[in-house]
Order: C-alpha cells, then structure tokens, then sequence
C-alpha cells in the first residue's frame, strides 16, 4: 500500500469517527428539543450516522466496518454523555405526576388477552419477517445471512414483546407490527414473486 492510499485511508476512517460524533450530537440536540420539534436535528443525526457507516465500511470491509462503526458509535455516545452531563437537584414530585406501575392500571381479561396475543404471536411473525428479509436480501455470504437472519429473530421478538406489553395503546401496536410483519416478508419474498 503506498503512503497515498495510507493518508487516504486514514483520513476516511477519520472524517467516518468525526461523522458518527457529529450525528449522535444532532440527535442528542433532537433529544434536547423533543417537546419544540426538532425532527430535522433527527433526521440530520440518523443520515450522518448512516454516512459514518458507510466511510468506516468503504475503509475496513463490511464486517470490520460495520463493528468499528458500532464502536465508534458507542464511544460517540459516551463522549456526548459524558460533555453534557450536569447534576440536577430532584424536584419532589406529587402523587398525580408519578406514573401508574403496569399492574396497577385498570385492565380486563379482554385487554389482557389481546396484548398476550399481540405480544406473543404478532411480535413473533413480526420479528420472524425482519429476520427472513435480512436472512433473503442483505449483501453478505449466504451463511452469514442465514446465521445472522436466525439471531435478528429472538432479539427482535423479545424487544416486540416488552414494547407491546409496555405500550398502553393496542392499536398503535397492532398498526406497527403488522406494518412490521408486511414490510418484512414483502422485502423477503416480493422481488421473487415479481421476477
């Protein structure tokens, strides 16, 4: 490798590090902003993100890119913690402001059975599709499709499951997961069925 491609290289996987901090502070001011808007400051964030993804992956390869990136990711969001930590005195709080714990809100055997439904079986094709469009159309060795795909399914089922059972309104869940579960499948089986 000759010291220009050296330089160059260096200075990629620089300008990807620089990027990843810069797009975890955009969402760290979003964070800042939730209750004024902000959704640029999101979107901006995501992207340069994305763009630091891609810089650390055009540098290292797919595989190493991608775990140097989530590295780089996560000492990002710790720089950013760490920058804009500030102590706060707690403020005491009264019995109305405090939030109900899951078991004490009121519920029926017919909310509770629908979210078992949706926790169990909808999060669970839900996670299942994700897990077969990744295992179908992601740019890796078919192993590591299928290896990967297979590992996506039990993280993504357990996440669904805590989400609908802690989200109070089922038919937000029930939209999501559905949307979820046809997202997945369509990105998995439609460019075959349409070929």
């Amino acid at each position: 490798m000759s010291l220009d491609a050296f330089d160059r290289d260096v200075l990629i996987a620089t300008a990807g590090s620089l990027l990843m901090a810069a797009g975890v502070a955009m969402l760290r001011q979003r964070w800042l902003l939730r209750g004024q808007g902000g959704v640029a400051f999101l979107i901006a964030g995501w992207l340069v993100v994305l763009a630091a993804f891609v810089a650390e992956g055009r540098i290292w390869g797919a595989e190493l890119g991608t775990a140097y990136a989530l590295g780089a990711l996560s000492l990002a969001a710790y720089g950013v913690i760490a920058a804009t930590f500030e102590r706060r005195e707690a403020k005491e709080r009264s019995p109305r402001e405090v939030a109900l714990d899951p078991e004490e809100r009121p519920t029926n055997w017919k909310r509770g059975t629908g979210k078992a439904l949706l926790a169990i079986v909808l999060a669970g094709v839900a996670a299942i599709g994700v897990g077969v469009a990744f295992a179908v159309q992601a740019p890796l060795p078919p192993q590591d499709r299928a290896v990967l795909g297979g590992l996506l399914v039990p993280i993504l089922w357990g996440g669904g499951m805590a989400w609908t059972l802690c989200d109070p309104r089922l038919v937000r869940a029930t939209i999501i997961l559905v949307t979820v579960s046809a997202l997945g499948y369509g990105i998995a089986f439609l460019p075959k069925v349409l070929s």
